[in-house]
């Protein structure tokens, strides 16, 4: 499990709502959608996550799907599964 404690309720709630819209535009094939939903969480990510763990996973995983969205779009949507699951997983504590 990872520790997210440390990122604001609303952050998250931001977070998980740009994973959310980006992986339903790339399931539609809406790249450019699915591209400004992830520049949203990667501003969220520079601006209201602190350093650490958690963080570099998001930012691997926002890459990973701006990488792959166009060209691999399973692969995107899985990538944004998998971040909006460890934002869920930290409301477990």
């Amino acid at each position: 499990m990872s520790d997210t404690g440390n990122i604001p309720e609303s952050v998250r709630d931001e977070l998980i709502s740009a994973f959310d819209g980006a992986r339903d535009a790339v399931r539609s094939g809406d790249t450019a959608a699915a591209r400004d939903c992830l520049a949203t969480a990667s501003r969220l990510l520079d601006n209201d996550v602190p350093p650490g763990p958690v963080a570099e996973q998001l930012r691997h995983g926002i890459d990973a799907a701006e990488r792959t969205a166009a060209d691999e779009p399973v692969v995107a949507s899985e990538y944004l599964r998998l971040v909006r699951r460890l934002l869920d997983t930290s409301a477990d504590d």
